[in-house]
């Protein structure tokens, strides 16, 4: 067999030169078309093949050995699982009773008790078919199905259906762990010996019945047997004799039973581990092997039942970890009357392996059972191993062994490394990897941390599930301020089984990532409608991204950022809507990056509607008793387009001012007249205009001084007009004798001088 999932349960059948083998699958999950394969005895070729699908197609796998009537040449065989989605219409030599012409590998007759399959109830049968005849000369069949009952058919006529059945059994998919039956059952007598696990009623873990072969009635004479564990075997019959064997995968032991056929007494029994095969007589003796790979055989005793022990052991399979140990308990078992010491050495260890017996020599207690532990001690290099442990015990004359399998597996560490920056956590994955069929519990540590470091795991014992070969856990460093920066290598262990395994954790302590945001100018005045630009700036200490927004703006303002002229500058534009309200405002700017966010406050001075005044000249020198003029100039913007009226404020004592005109929605003239009175000095003016909810200022400089001394040249009174006749006249004759002269300027100089 070469395809995927298929697989060798049943026995080979041996027939006319030839070998039959059944074909079926692993198990449910995958099935696989199921046949029975002839093949030459002498060269191994196939010569022929059933299959349970007439299309060959997956379901009626043949899961154990067929049963040969030479009267009518007919092979019968027990078929399995249905195919999903299909019935016995579908597949109706498919969880049935099947006879086969062995030579031309054809079907004759068929039937099946099932109607359908699913794999909760598992309805296919896993146990062999049982033919025997009655003494009227009816001829039978009868097997167990794994839904528990076990049904009996005319054989000569499959498709007559069901003569009698009974149910030995609940129904269930495992039948390795005590549900449903595959046990094939055994004739003698006119009685038929059924056997299975767990009761319909869930009372008894297994049981045993003797039933009317021809009837399915239960014997009168025979109350069902419930052994400590069920029967998952065949069961063997020879003289007077009932032989079974049982199983406990609780904790993998098995017992031997002879039973009486006539009632069901026990006769005798023999502790060992599970037993999975059927037990067979040949030469006068039983042969029966069980889970640990030993083989028993049992003769007869002709002067009966003599002192004698059993000797077991507490677990099929004993698991330490490779450096690790374990204890055994070994028990005997006084049988008969038995009462004398019983000395313990091991008949079969590993070299990589200890073992001492605590006490070594069991001391006799009559029929209750003395027990001893057995402590196992391994080396830590012994690589994978699986092997029988043997243990024998010696007393009254009697050598009786028990045995167990010594399975040394292992465990490795691995974890992921870890950075954190100080005050904060970090996490690493702490793998634990089952080797050579480990998955015990890991009680999980961590040592070498760094200074104000603390650590936890979660789950701090790491399991392994079902199936698993590795399990993991977190583990998580939680640091504090003070934690130095730096590369630190923390020790992770394992421990279990008394063994232990380490691996190390590069953990990374950095100092706290941070960032500082600044928004340059602090304060803009924009008018409403208008854009204020800022420019963003943010000093990072780490390499994770910041990422920029505004909170707070004022109503009907919005902000955009946008790439600055460097990598640590954004642009952010607010933009004012037409009906933002004036005034001062105060928004934010919000960094967030590497879990941190810091803020920074920007104020918006918003304006409407105004305008400016300008002032030329801005300062004027004016003598007293004189004036000065000035031209103001109102310059709107935002749209104002009101009426400004204009004053001047911050007069100086003796001046008085004059506006031509004082409403003006453009220009004005201020005319600023000085008394003779007016204390000289300079002297700042303010000036301002109001109008239609808007304000504009400007300031002059006004430098009041005292009047020049009169000259020549000057008119002021009589005496001034006469000097100056005088002065043309003098003009005109120095002209006439100085041709190019300036007549007054020459007088004046001549005047000053004087």
């Amino acid at each position: 067999m070469n395809n995927l999932g298929e697989f060798l349960w049943s026995s080979a059948f041996p027939l006319n030169g030839k070998i039959y083998v059944g074909v079926s699958s692993l198990n449910d999950c995958l099935l696989v078309p199921g046949r029975l394969v002839a093949l030459d005895q002498a060269t191994g070729n196939v010569v022929g093949t059933w299959w349970a699908d007439a299309n060959h197609q997956s379901g009626g796998g043949i899961w154990t050995q067929q049963a040969y009537d030479p009267v009518t040449n007919r092979l019968f065989a027990t078929t399995g699982t249905i195919a999903k989605g299909k019935t016995t219409a579908d597949q109706p030599w498919a969880d049935a009773f099947v006879a086969i012409d062995p030579d031309t590998m054809e079907t004759v007759d068929w039937f099946s008790p099932v109607q359908g399959d699913n794999y909760s109830e598992d309805a296919d049968f896993g146990a062999s078919p049982t033919l025997y005849d009655s003494p009227d000369g009816r001829h039978f069949i009868a097997a167990t199905n794994k839904n528990g009952w076990v049904y009996a058919l005319d054989r000569d006529n499959l498709a007559g259906g069901i003569k009698w059945q009974y149910q030995i059994s609940g129904g269930g998919a495992s039948p390795d762990l005590g549900e449903s039956s595959i046990v094939s059952a055994a004739y003698a007598n006119g009685t038929l010996f059924v056997g299975g696990g767990r009761t319909a009623d869930g009372k008894y873990p297994g049981t045993v019945a003797a039933l009317d072969a021809f009837t399915g009635a239960e014997k009168p004479n025979w109350t069902p047997f419930h052994p400590a564990g069920f029967v998952l075997a065949g069961m063997t019959v020879t003289g007077q004799v009932l032989f079974v064997g049982t199983a406990n995968p609780s904790n993998g032991r098995g017992i031997l039973y002879a039973l009486d056929q006539a009632t069901g007494a026990v006769l005798y029994q023999l502790a060992t581990a599970e037993i999975f095969g059927e037990p067979t007589w040949a030469n006068g003796a039983l042969y029966v092997g069980d889970g640990t790979g030993s083989m028993f055989e049992l003769v007869s005793n002709p002067l009966g039942p003599q002192p004698d022990f059993d000797l077991t052991v507490d677990r099929l399979i004993a698991s330490p970890v490779a450096g690790g140990s374990l204890n055994v308990g070994v028990s005997a078992i006084a049988k008969n009357g038995f009462n004398a010491p019983v000395a313990l050495t091991v008949t079969r260890l590993n070299e990589a392996a200890t073992a001492a017996f605590t006490p070594a020599t069991l001391s006799p207690s009559g029929q209750t059972p003395y027990s001893s532990t057995m402590a196992i001690s391994t080396a830590a290099s012994i690589g994978p191993l699986y092997e029988t442990v043997v243990i024998s015990g010696t007393g009254g004359g009697r050598t009786r062994s028990a045995a167990f399998w010594l399975v040394i597996h292992d465990f490795a560490l691995s974890a992921t490394s870890a950075s954190a920056a100080q005050g904060s956590s970090a996490t690493s994955t702490v793998t634990v990897s089952g080797l050579y069929g480990f998955a015990d519990p890991v009680a999980l540590s961590v040592s070498g941390l760094p200074p104000g470091t603390t650590a936890s795991f979660t789950p701090s014992t790491a399991s392994f599930g079902r199936d698993s070969t590795s399990t993991t856990s977190t583990l998580t460093f939680s640091t504090s301020p003070s934690t130095p920066p730096g590369t630190y290598t923390a020790t992770v262990t394992g421990q279990s089984g008394g063994a232990s395994r380490t691996c190390t954790v590069a953990l990374q302590i950095s100092q706290p990532a941070d960032f500082q945001v600044a928004v340059m100018p602090g304060n803009l005045q924009v008018a409403r409608g208008g854009q204020a630009i800022y420019q963003v700036s943010v000093a990072s200490a780490g390499s994770f991204p910041v990422t920029l927004s505004a909170s707070g703006l004022p109503p009907g303002a919005t902000a955009s950022f946008a790439p600055g002229a460097t990598a640590d500058v954004e642009v952010l534009t607010v933009s004012l809507g037409n009906d933002t309200p004036t005034g001062l405002w105060t928004f934010s700017v919000i960094a967030a990056g590497g879990g941190l966010t810091h803020t920074a406050s920007v104020l918006l001075t918003v304006t409407g509607p105004g305008f400016d005044l300008t002032a030329g000249p801005p300062s004027a020198t004016i003598p007293r008793g004189g004036n000065a003029s000035f031209s103001i100039t109102v310059s709107p913007h935002n749209g104002f387009n009101g009426s400004v009226h204009l004053r001047a404020d911050g007069l100086p004592p003796g001046a008085t001012a004059s506006w031509s005109p004082v409403d003006t929605a453009s220009s004005s003239t201020l005319t600023l007249s000085i008394s003779t009175a007016a204390t000289p000095g300079t002297y700042p003016i303010s000036l301002s205009g109001t109008g239609t909810g808007a304000i504009g200022s400007a300031e002059i400089s006004v430098a009041i001084v005292d009047p020049s001394p009169s000259t020549g040249c000057s008119s002021g009174g009589s005496t001034g007009s006469g000097g100056a006749l005088l002065g043309v006249l003098v003009a005109i004759r120095l002209l006439r004798r100085r041709q190019g002269a300036q007549p007054c300027a020459a007088l004046e100089s001549s005047i000053v001088s004087e």
